[in-house]
């Protein structure tokens, strides 16, 4: 039996073992601290990008998704109108306006939807196209501009 009786009881490599297969680098360092971190943290994963083609992908899906909900819902509210009016329930019309209530939330959702596609489709666009507008004028122009002199 070694020395570390918990590592052979449990199974497992003495502390010692596990610390000398990590060799500690350390750290560029501006203060008086002094850190470090093992040599396999040069081969972290990067911070991915947000794809805009998959934004696009994902606002027409929930697109896709809402008016599949806005087309039941419509269904749905001609068949519970006729069960209202069958069983002149209050309860049957208050679930009535209910649904209604529902579907125009979720009409106003689509619209959301459509108008956050069309910006996301112009913020696309947007990133590779590059405008400068320069304008160059001496102080006395400009204060000519300022005062609302013309020329």
């Amino acid at each position: 039996m070694s020395e570390d009786k918990i590592a052979d009881l449990l199974d497992m490599r003495p502390l010692e073992d596990a610390k000398e297969e990590k060799e500690v680098q350390p750290l560029a360092n501006t203060s008086n601290t002094d850190i470090s971190l093992p040599a396999e943290t040069n081969n972290l994963p990067t911070v991915a990008e947000v794809n805009a083609n998959e934004n696009l992908k994902d606002i027409e899906l929930a697109k896709k998704n809402i008016e599949n909900i806005i087309q039941l819902g419509d269904d749905s509210v001609k068949e519970m109108v006729e069960i209202a009016k069958q069983s002149e329930s209050p309860r049957a019309f208050e679930v009535v306006s209910t649904l209604m209530k529902t579907l125009l939330d979720a009409n106003k959702d689509y619209v959301e939807m459509s108008t956050k596609k069309r910006y996301a489709k112009e913020e696309q666009t947007a990133q590779t196209q590059v405008t400068n507008n320069n304008l160059i004028v001496s102080t006395a122009d400009l204060l000519k501009m300022i005062k609302g002199e013309n020329d």
